[in-house]
């Protein structure tokens, strides 16, 4: 008799490798705490992996802090030992004095919020008048954009922040879209420094702001094939931490994810995170319309046995397997509690992937046993049942529940002959109005 297959862990279902090389190193850290509490990776493995990012940053005092807890349990290697971090400590702090004495009129300035707010309202707060009035050099300003990266690496995300979104508003007031703004690429860098910062400050409208910003510099600028497919898949890995916190995310994602040229992107480079589409489509009943792209994106992918929600789609939608779609839904759970970014969302995804179920099902039949029904749901019998009468009541469901026989009876779902003409028409105008359109085109070109 074979050996039954072993359950799904967590770790099973992890993306963070995945994910690491598109993400900033200070961006992995949140995901490697989730780890640290939420799955069953070794005793150290994760504070390693911690440990191997901390060494690349100008965090050392952290970084000396985590090597010594390591030190007497766990191997290290190719990683700095102690005294290597404490020598470049002192590189770091000679560092921040030179930025410091560099920077320190501008930043005097720029931190003075009332002389900030008379500038503005002078209509004097642009570089033109820096230069001609107040003696700032374009190497004042390189100086002032390193120190702000200097500090996002100290982990001073706020300091860093500030000083980006002075040094945007300043040198860039049209934006880094077009290259004649930023030939040198110096403020598009540091818009990605200021998306990061806000991020890890958690400030999700100011974060989706420059995520939008972003979109346009990367469809904007004149980067070559290559690079714009590497730009388009750092943002898309980027945004899951606003799409999975904004109040307007899950609009956000799929507007960006099934974009033609993000999609492209996800599909040849990334196509792991066809797993967030999935589940931000799922849980979002105001888009459902889009159900049927992303089971086209789904059907187009050749393997997916790694990731059950998206197989979940693939079982119901493209294979009508029922009972792989179980077996799938029922490891769904595990793999979006395992992930920092869903685990907020697996008890919505269950409850609707589960409706989607029941739906798909009922479409093929008039009457359905409760029992097999709560197998299909990956539920208990009563759950099922209570489940069942919640939709009737709800009135998401034309059904009746017959006791004696424990069955479910659908209702007839023949739409009227009205409802028919009304739904084969509603679009009639603006058919007709493209019809109209092209053949005038026609018309012009021929003449």
């Amino acid at each position: 008799m074979p050996e039954a297959a072993p359950t799904p862990r967590r770790v099973d279902y992890d993306l963070t490798h995945k994910s690491a090389p598109y993400l900033d190193a200070h961006l992995v850290f949140p995901l490697l705490e989730f780890l640290e509490e939420h799955t069953t990776y070794q005793d150290g493995d994760v504070r390693k992996a911690r440990l191997a990012l901390v060494a690349r940053t100008n965090m050392v005092d952290y970084a000396i802090e985590i090597r010594e807890e390591l030190e007497s349990s766990t191997k290290l290697e190719g990683i700095p030992t102690v005294k290597e971090m404490e020598a470049r400590r002192d590189g770091v702090f000679a560092t921040l004095d030179r930025l410091e004495k560099q920077t320190e009129s501008l930043r005097s300035l720029l931190e003075d919020s009332d002389q900030v707010d008379d500038l503005k309202a002078q209509g004097k707060f642009t570089k033109a008048h820096f230069a001609s009035d107040l003696n700032t050099s374009a190497q004042d300003w390189t100086d002032f954009a390193e120190f702000a990266k200097f500090l996002y690496e100290c982990g001073d995300y706020e300091g860093a922040r500030d000083m980006l979104d002075h040094y945007l508003e300043i040198n860039f007031p049209h934006g880094v879209s077009e290259t004649k703004f930023d030939d040198d690429g110096r403020g598009f860098r540091a818009l990605w420094g200021k998306f990061a910062s806000e991020i890890l400050l958690k400030n999700w409208d100011a974060a989706m702001t420059d995520l939008l910003k972003l979109r346009d510099a990367i469809d904007e600028r004149s980067f070559p094939p290559l690079q714009a497919l590497q730009q388009r898949s750092w943002l898309c890995h980027w945004s899951l931490f606003v799409f999975f916190n904004h109040a307007k995310g899950h609009d956000g994602i799929i507007d960006l994810f099934l974009s033609e040229k993000y999609l492209q992107a996800i599909q040849t480079n990334c196509p792991w995170l066809l797993r967030y589409l999935t589940c931000a489509v799922v849980i979002n009943k105001r888009r459902r319309s889009t159900l049927k792209d992303l089971v086209r994106v789904v059907s187009q992918e050749t393997d997916l046995s790694g990731d059950p929600t998206t197989s979940f789609l693939d079982s119901l939608y493209i294979k009508f397997d029922f009972d792989e779609a179980q077996k799938t839904l029922a490891n769904c759970e595990t793999a979006l509690k395992a992930d920092y970014f869903l685990c907020n969302c697996a008890d919505a995804f269950m409850a609707d992937a589960r409706l989607f179920v029941f739906e798909t099902y009922c479409r093929i039949h008039t009457c359905v046993d409760v029992e097999m029904l709560a197998g299909k749901l990956v539920m208990e019998k009563d759950e099922a049942e209570r489940w069942v009468v919640d939709l009737i009541r709800g009135a998401l469901l034309d059904a009746k529940i017959d006791s004696g026989a424990n069955t479910v009876v659908m209702g007839s779902a023949q739409a009227s002959v009205y409802d028919q003409v009304v739904d084969k028409t509603r679009d009639l105008s603006q058919r007709t109005a493209a019809l109209l359109g092209a053949l005038e085109t026609k018309v012009c070109v021929e003449a």
